[in-house]
């Protein structure tokens, strides 16, 4: 797992803000989609007994020690499209099944 320059610079900006700079970002499993599991970002104010937390590109990230080894290669980033801008939790090495119409 790896927070992107634009998220923490994002994170930091948002978390000062809000006066909520010890605050933890939890990454949560979110469902499946066509490219497989999918996880999301939320505000988080405490560490559960069975949670990692990690200092990555100076954000405090917490997850779930069970989800580990599955978020290895998803990156914590921010996006801006012309539909709106937002955080995003990543796998680059999705790929779509052929009955899929929602990938990116």
């Amino acid at each position: 797992m790896k927070v992107t320059d634009k998220a923490a610079e994002q994170l930091k900006t948002l978390l000062d803000k809000e006066q909520k700079k010890d605050s933890l970002i939890r990454i949560y499993f979110a469902g499946y989609s066509c490219s497989g599991p999918q996880y999301a970002p939320a505000l988080d104010m405490e560490k559960k007994e069975e949670d990692v937390v990690s200092n990555m590109n100076g954000i405090n990230v917490v997850y779930d020690k069970n989800l580990e080894k599955d978020l290895e290669p998803f990156e914590l980033d921010y996006i801006q499209t012309p539909y709106g801008e937002g955080f995003i939790v990543r796998n680059p090495n999705a790929t779509c099944g052929p009955d899929c119409s929602g990938c990116h």
